[in-house]
């Protein structure tokens, strides 16, 4: 369960599959194409599969087009990034047996992830983005960060951090984004592509969302929808909802953040976003999901009115117990 176990399985792959959690982002998605790019040039064959797609505002990253849905070549080695197995989605649920002839391993931050899905897991929740990690395992597999690398990875650390907006951005981040901007990373490119270039159906679909916005506590707790019929009305797809949940939580007093997704009328998919306060793991543990103390999901089988109502009382549950702790 150590970093040296996952290096020296990706070293000793012949065939490497790198396998991004459902509904990737670009952490997931920068953190795959960097090592698939690096073992490409290790002389290994590998690929990126990300079982939902890659969604539009990555679109134009390097490598983005020949990200898989499904595995395409024969058991090996299998790296997951960012989250655990069990967020793959279709490909935990589809691909047992292509899973089963292989050696799993696992890169990641999430501070939830104990690591005991796959053979051998690197876990380290003080880093920002699992692209961090990424940035500094490269050199120790003999890869040079060229212009394409540093691309993805800062793709990565822009989105998990907000452009270093967040606290996980530490040092270690600052540091790394420098080596990987000195090393050809748009960064300004990338913050637009990800935060700032909203195409007309999303504002539209982000102006239905907050005209339906609410508040528990005195605004300590902030919360909105997205509903499938605001995805029609707008005509946007449910990529369209990426940075709102960051709107959601420059509300001045508030201090949980939360948005629900209606992917079916009866699955609920919940982002919360927490101060210094209260812990989004805390409140989403309840619901079997994980992350990170300021940021953290969870889904619910449920329509989107009882939903909303147990994970709003959850984190009142969870600012009462944050109350009490800071006396």
């Amino acid at each position: 369960m150590t970093r040296e176990a996952v290096l020296e399985a990706i070293r000793g792959a012949e065939r490497l599959t790198i396998i991004c959690h459902e509904n990737p982002d670009a952490d997931t998605l920068g953190a795959g194409l960097a090592l698939r790019m690096a073992g490409e040039r290790l002389g290994k064959t590998a690929e990126v599969v990300a079982a939902d797609g890659v969604p539009p505002f990555l679109a134009g990253l390097p490598g983005a087009d020949d990200v898989r849905r499904t595995p395409g070549l024969e058991p090996d080695v299998a790296v997951v990034v960012d989250g655990p197995l069990s967020r793959t989605g279709a490909v935990v649920r589809d691909c047992g047996d292509w899973l089963a002839g292989a050696r799993v391993m696992n890169i990641d931050h999430h501070v939830s992830n104990d690591g005991s899905e796959v053979e051998a897991a690197f876990v380290e929740p003080e880093a920002a983005a699992t692209c961090e990690m990424v940035a500094r395992l490269l050199p120790d597999i003999g890869v040079r960060i060229d212009a394409d690398i540093a691309t993805v990875l800062a793709a990565g650390i822009v989105q998990d951090t907000h452009t270093f907006s967040h606290p996980n951005a530490t040092p270690s981040t600052l540091r790394v984004m420098a080596d990987l901007v000195e090393a050809g990373a748009p960064l300004h490119a990338l913050h637009r592509a990800i935060y700032a270039d909203k195409p007309f159906a999303t504002m539209a679909l982000w102006g239905r969302m907050l005209n339906g916005i609410g508040q528990r506590q005195d605004g300590r707790i902030v919360y909105a929808a997205q509903t499938l019929a605001m995805l029609a009305e707008s005509e946007s797809d449910p990529t369209a909802t990426e940075g709102f949940v960051d709107l959601l939580g420059s509300t001045r007093d508030g201090e949980v953040t939360v948005l629900f997704k209606e992917t079916e009328a009866s699955h609920i998919r919940v982002s919360v976003r927490t101060g210094g306060h209260a812990d989004a793991v805390a409140i989403t543990s309840a619901f079997g999901g994980g992350g990170h103390a300021r940021a953290a999901g969870c889904s619910l089988d449920q329509p989107l009115a009882i939903a909303t109502q147990r994970v709003l009382d959850e984190c009142e549950r969870e600012l009462d117990r944050a109350d009490a702790r800071g006396r």
